[in-house]
């Protein structure tokens, strides 16, 4: 990929925005159900934004390892990557203690989007050293085992918990893992290959639905092997649009060379919305009020992320 690839800064641009319409619309009533996530078993549009966050992250995540390792040593490699990961699992673990008392996280054990990718960031940092179809191998197998282990004994514990808790984690990371064997076919501009990849990996999720139902509460295999395809078909369809319009969506771009921060300041927005006690306010607010809200945030989110643009402050995961 080249110095700075579109498509993915679009991709990943265009999954934070969906994330702050999800969030904010997650505790609406008159939102239907599938524009939420579903409650276990099933599938909807919003259960695929984080997953295709991860995606995203996984495209670069491995060639960042590596080139870290050649430019800085193995010790130093590891010291980063266990910073960074502990610093996305305590950054996580501070705003879900936030929706825990606020009352909008009704499972027991609290375990969000930035827990789950900095426990795959951790574990699956030393095996992307391995060549691709040895990862490809690799990531079944471990998602297999989890698969194995949530049906002999973790499913109450997983289904007692957000994001699939920590015994979810061999699932994201299996999630992330796949994601970076996608990440190198496409520096190699290997595009048959990836899209042969992520028509293989989508069967063979439908194929496995019978036995192992889709859930992202759950982080089924099913679930894994469906969400990775359809990513990648999103991030294909991104670099598509890429080439037909001779750019990308300027707005998503902006969103997208700052994720970190943005995820994050999304999160900080969604309190204007949640804390005020006010049930009229936005849990009982009728349809118009609430997608006026969210524009709203929007706008200023948007906002945010220009004037750190303009700046050059670029943070990322």
């Amino acid at each position: 990929m080249a110095d700075r690839d579109l498509a993915l800064d679009q991709l990943r641009g265009l999954s934070i925005v969906a994330m702050l319409w999800a969030n904010a619309l997650e505790h609406v009533r008159v939102v239907p159900a599938w524009l939420k996530h579903a409650p276990d078993v099933g599938l909807t549009v919003v259960d695929l934004i984080a997953p295709t966050f991860i995606f995203a992250v996984g495209l670069t995540w491995g060639a960042s390892v590596r080139r870290r390792a050649e430019q800085a040593g193995a010790a130093r490699t590891i010291e980063w990557v266990v910073r960074r990961s502990m610093a996305l699992v305590g950054l996580g673990a501070l705003f879900t203690l936030g929706e825990t008392s606020y009352g909008f996280n009704p499972h027991g054990v609290q375990w969000g989007t930035l827990q789950a990718i900095g426990m795959a960031s951790l574990l699956s940092a030393p095996l992307v050293f391995f060549r691709p179809r040895v990862r490809l191998g690799l990531a079944l197998v471990l998602a297999a085992a989890y698969q194995w282990a949530l049906d002999a004994s973790w499913l109450p514990t997983v289904l007692a918990s957000s994001h699939a808790g920590l015994q979810g984690s061999l699932s994201w990371t299996a999630l992330l893992l796949l994601s970076t064997v996608f990440g190198d076919l496409a520096r190699r501009q290997a595009w048959g290959q990836f899209g042969a990849l992520a028509v293989a990996l989508g069967l063979a999720g439908m194929a496995l639905a019978p036995w192992f139902p889709v859930s992202k509460h759950r982080m089924s295999v099913s679930f894994d092997l469906v969400v990775v395809a359809l990513a990648a078909g999103a991030y294909l369809a991104s670099r598509a649009w890429v080439r037909w319009q001779g750019g990308a969506v300027p707005g998503l771009v902006t969103w997208g060379r700052n994720p970190l921060v943005l995820y994050i300041s999304h999160l900080f927005a969604l309190a204007v919305l949640l804390v005020p006690a006010a049930p009229g306010w936005h849990v009982e607010a009728p349809a118009w009020l609430a997608v006026l809200q969210v524009l709203g945030l929007q706008l200023l989110l948007h906002a945010w992320a220009l004037w750190l643009e303009r700046r050059g402050l670029f943070f990322t995961l």
